[in-house]
Parts: C-alpha cells; structure tokens; sequence
C-alpha cells in the first residue's frame, strides 16, 4: 500500500471509509488480500456461510484456534486444500481470532488462493512470475543454512517470520512452564505482533526498555530469574537498531540457563550472525531475504549447541505452518541475489544516514553504524563493512510538510529493493501516538511519535539525498 500522506496514514489507523475505499491491497497479516475476499464471498454464495469466517493456511492451525479459544460450535470447511474455520457469530471470539491470526501469521498464501480460484473458474489466469521450481523447499532451507557454514542449525520455514516467533514461543513456553518458569522478557522496543504474543499469549511478561544497558535486566535476575523461562529480543531492534552486548548477555543468561530467541528480521542473515549467542533465531523472510515484498515467509533457525534443542526439534513443528509450494518457488529465486542485496543496501544506508546526520534539521539518526549502535553491531556482524539496511531519522522540523512533500515511496515494510519510508509510531503504536499520556508515555521510552523510519533501497543514492533535501526546504 502507499500512505502518501499523514492524513493517509492516520486515516488508515482511525478506518476512516475514505482511505480505506481507495486501498486495494496491503501487509497481508491485516489486510485481507483480494483473493481471500473472493473466496469468502464465493463461500457465502455457494456453501451458504452467512456465519464469521476465517481462511487459514492448515487444518492444524484451525483446529488450534478452536481448541485454544475453547470455541464452541465451530465449523471447519475444507475444498481442494483450502480451510475455513466458520464460528457461531461471537463478537469477542471473532476479534481474538482476527488478532491471533495476525500476530502468528498463520493466514493462507495468496499465491495458493490464486491457484484454487483459477481452478475453481473464478479468475482467468494465473500470475506469471520468474521463479525456481527444482525442489524448492530444499533449495530454500539450503540457501538459508549456507549462511551459517559449520553451524548445523536446523532450519524450519514457516509462512511468515511471526509464525515461525510463535511456534518457538510455544515450544519453549510449554516445556519451561513444566520447570516452573513463567515469565517471559522482552529485551528492547520490539516489533508490535512480537509485544502481542507475549502479552496476550505467555503466563506473564516483563519489559527492559535499555538494550544497551545491561543492569536493570541483571538486577531483575538476580532476583527473578529462577523464574524466567526465556528472553525475546529483536537484533537489531525496530526502529531504533539497538543492539546489546551479546558477549555480555550470554554469560549473563548462561548463568540463569536463561535460552535466548532472537528476531533478526531487521538486519537478515547475510547480516548479522546470532549462531554464537542465540537458543533460537528468527527471520521473517518476507524482507531482505526476498527484496521485494511479493513472498510472505519465516524461518526458524534452531541451534544445536541450545539445551533446548533437542525440545525445540520436537515442539516447534506442532505450531509451523508450512509455506505454500509456489511461495517456496519464487523465494528460491529471489535468495539468489540476497547477498548481493543487503551488501548495496547497507552501503546505500551509510551514505543516506551519513547525510542525515549532517543535516541541520535531523535531530537524530539511528543506524548500525552510530556512535550509540556500531560497537555492539559490528559484533554480531559477518563483515565490518556490512550495515542494517534500515535507518530510523527524528524529524527537526514539522512531520506534516516534511512527510507529505516528500516523493518517494511511503508505506509499511521494509526490506525492500526499493526505498520505502514509513511513519513508524504511527503505524505500529497508533494507541500511543494519538494521545497525550501515550505520547508522554513514549518520550519516557525514548520513542519520538515523529520518528520515520526508513528502509533502504538500491537506488542511486544522491537520487534519495536530493528527494531528502526538497522534501527539508534545502
């Protein structure tokens, strides 16, 4: 989707008819892609379903839906491979489904839904796109791996990194509960859906906002740790691309038996490398991995010299959903130019942040390479020259005139081969950002509302600087 405008973007916050009409599409886990609308309607037509309605990607993943809700009276459909899990109308069940769907990413692949409307006659083709069909799933779990030589992770793929964050949550989760632990902790601002597992789904969660400071988290341990079941953080963190000491935290963890997840998914793996500290690694491959925002895929990274691997290998597959074939396809083709991608984005990102900081009316810039962020980046780095292909810039000027004149691509993601800027707070903390105490709330987190975060692409990038300088006045 694009929100070119603030009034865009608060509009599709606020569900305000006129922005909403004009969007066709949008990130598929909260925005129903047009060809799973086709098939509801085309259920409600033929099958007689006036009752709620939700498409998801197995038969596994509805029948835990039904039995996690504890909902009665649940129907579930099955037609050439597509599952629809129909519930008797129930306002509360209906929004905690739409909501577990989208924090575990469970949905169907609209590359799936493509093939059976095709079959069915309800479209008149099917997408024509370069893609790499000779075993597929191997291919992309082998690329994936080659990224950490000598390190025997086992790999799992998933249809979206949140997936592949809750099947480790569970998996985890489960066998910690027996040990008497049951608090999870969240290292760092994390990714929304990331803060949404732990808080509706875990026994108790705990937050330590200072990624970089480790001794909050320490004298939290001291005291609690006995009953800490594990740690989820984001490496680096989004927006800010934090990261902590991880020489630091293991020998911290280590001394608690403390397992680590860690989401990777702003850096990718041809970035950084977790192997030495992380239990479990997570990436959402829909990004850097894929380059352009058209396959929505995870991977969980288990790690063998983990405690809890031989756990992990046996609970984590019970909550995986398996990615389509055709998705497999297309990222096996896209995961050929990966490295070669986060290398020219990272060099575009240096330039871009470079320019930023500079800049009289930027008031900060967080990158991989700041002052803040580069000790402990270039410490979970595979190569001194490679940087996160994301920075986040706080505006010194009104957000408004700068974000609206702005002309260059606007929307949520990131990723992309393309630059993409999004109003972050906005998007991902609308609760926040849209009244006083939220917004009070997050200057005491150090969270500007106004931070735009953006995501570098491979253009020529004093292209992007002269888009920067017009949209600031220079």
């Amino acid at each position: 989707m694009s929100l070119p405008e603030v009034a865009d973007v608060i509009g599709y916050e606020e569900k305000r008819t006129e922005t909403l009409s004009r969007l066709k599409a949008g990130y598929p886990r909260f925005v129903a892609h047009a060809y799973i609308e086709k098939i509801l309607d085309y259920n409600r037509e033929t099958k007689g379903v006036d009752s709620p309605q939700f498409i998801v990607n197995s038969r596994k993943a509805a029948d835990h839906i039904v039995s996690f809700f504890q909902i009665e009276g649940a129907r579930i459909l099955e037609d050439e491979g597509i599952i629809t899990l129909i519930i008797p109308s129930h306002k509360e069940n209906e929004s905690k489904i739409l909501s577990f769907i989208q924090h575990t990413g469970c949905l169907l692949s609209s590359r799936k839904a493509e093939d059976y409307l095709f079959k069915k006659g309800l479209i008149d083709s099917v997408y024509k796109e370069e893609s790499r069909k000779e075993k597929p799933y191997e291919s992309v779990e082998g690329s994936l791996s080659a990224l950490y030589p000598g390190k025997d992770l086992q790999v799992y793929l998933a249809t979206s990194g949140m997936n592949a964050v809750y099947a480790a949550f569970r998996a985890l989760d489960k066998v910690r509960a027996e040990e008497g632990k049951d608090i999870w902790l969240r290292l760092g601002w994390l990714y929304v859906d990331n803060i949404r597992i732990l808080e509706k789904y875990s026994r108790g969660s705990h937050i330590f906002h200072d990624v970089v400071d480790l001794k909050e988290l320490e004298e939290f341990l001291s005291k609690e740790g006995h009953r800490v079941a594990a740690i989820l953080t984001e490496s680096p963190t989004n927006p800010l691309i934090q990261v902590p000491d991880y020489p630091e935290l293991k020998k911290l963890l280590e001394k608690y038996g403390i397992p680590l997840v860690a989401d990777i998914s702003v850096a990718g793996s041809a970035v950084v490398d977790l192997s030495p500290y992380a239990d479990v690694i997570v990436e959402s491959l829909t990004k850097f991995a894929s380059g352009h925002a058209d396959v929505m895929m995870g991977a969980l990274f288990l790690n063998p010299s983990s405690p809890y691997f031989e756990t992990l290998k046996k609970g984590s597959p019970e909550f995986l959903e398996t990615p389509y074939i055709r998705d497999c396809e297309r990222m096996s083709f896209e995961l050929e130019g990966y490295i070669e991608r986060v290398k020219e984005i990272g060099k575009n990102a240096a330039i871009l942040a470079n320019f930023f900081s500079n800049h009289p009316k930027i008031k900060a810039v967080h990158w991989s390479g700041s002052e803040e962020n580069h000790g402990n980046f270039s410490k979970i780095a595979r190569d001194k020259d490679l940087h996160c292909g994301v920075i986040t810039i706080e505006p010194g000027v009104p957000l408004e005139p700068f974000y609206n004149s702005l002309r260059l691509l606007k929307g949520p993601s990131f990723g992309t081969e393309f630059t993409l800027n999004m109003l972050y707070m906005y998007l991902a903390h609308y609760e926040l950002v849209s009244t006083e105490a939220g917004r009070g709330f997050l200057r005491e987190v150090g969270l500007d509302p106004s931070l735009i975060r953006i995501s570098i692409g491979r253009e020529n990038p004093d292209l992007l600087i002269a888009e920067y300088k017009k949209a600031l006045g220079d």
